[in-house]
């Protein structure tokens, strides 16, 4: 069932790996760890709250992003005050909605572009729970899916810790594109030279980064920079090591709107007369 509900979004996943039907959950992990690493988002067919707290650390240990749906408010309860940044929880009375799961699918394109809030999941119903209930949820960050104006939506789009789940993958986006630009840039010179030279090349491919994080929608424009130390202030301890660890990048986050008021007044004048 949670095969057939990723593979109903759109667009599809590329690809989907399958470890383990069953066994210790930290041994399967491992195990997709050892085969191949180049994967990000974690789902499981078993949402226990011990499994979820597990695959929580484990995900936030190794940098991967776990979407996991809770299927009763008793189970959501327990989770409410853990503060990990690599998991998102929602909750769905359905427990084949695989809502949370799904929801990770489709935030695996343009990562860290778009809110998780407001989307529509391919599938699945709406959840039945009360406003009351909807509130405490919230409050502990953990969403669901609701109708508004007659669209199914997600009703907010959160890391369990509060944070937002579109910071969390940009902040990876960017992390993981300047380890590529810069492993490409060690591999396709001879040398990158411990000179001012040197540094610019590094500063060069972070800032190449940055403007491709503009174009992704993570970052404002004309609202980052790089800053480098110069060869001359470096210790000379840090030279003969070879190690250089004096570039910062600073960026403005472009964020989203997910609330707000909108203000009018009604007139009895006319509003557009034309001038005379």
């Amino acid at each position: 069932n949670i095969a057939k509900k990723l593979f109903m979004q759109k667009p599809q996943p590329q690809e989907v790996a399958v470890f383990g039907k069953t066994g210790d959950i930290e041994a399967v992990f491992n195990a997709a760890m050892d085969n191949n690493n180049d994967w990000f988002f974690v789902v499981a067919t078993d949402n226990s709250i011990d499994t979820i707290k597990k695959l929580s650390e484990l995900a936030q240990t190794h940098n991967k992003v776990y979407a996991v749906t809770v299927n009763d408010l008793t189970s959501a309860s327990k989770l409410y005050g853990e503060v990990w940044d690599n998991t998102f929880v929602m909750f769905h009375d359905d427990k084949d909605s695989y809502a949370a799961e799904a929801l990770a699918v489709i935030m695996s394109y343009k990562v860290g572009g778009k809110t998780a809030k407001f989307k529509t999941i391919q599938g699945v119903k709406e959840a039945r729970v009360s406003t009351t209930k909807l509130e405490e949820l919230h409050k502990n960050n953990i969403f669901t899916y609701v109708k508004k104006l007659g669209v199914l939506q997600t009703s907010e789009g959160k890391m369990i810790s509060g944070e937002f789940i579109d910071v969390v993958l940009g902040e990876y986006w960017i992390r993981f594109r300047m380890e590529e630009a810069l492993a490409r840039l060690a591999s396709k010179n001879d040398k990158i030279p411990y000179t001012n030279a040197g540094i610019g090349m590094l500063v060069g491919e972070c800032e190449a980064v940055l403007k491709r994080a503009v174009d992704q929608g993570i970052v404002e424009a004309n609202q980052y920079k790089v800053d480098s130390k110069p060869r001359e202030e470096v210790p000379s301890n840090d030279v003969a090591l070879r190690k250089y660890d004096y570039v910062v990048w600073t960026a403005l986050l472009q964020g989203a709107i997910h609330t707000g008021q909108i203000s009018g007044i009604l007139t009895y004048d006319m509003v557009n007369e034309e001038a005379k």
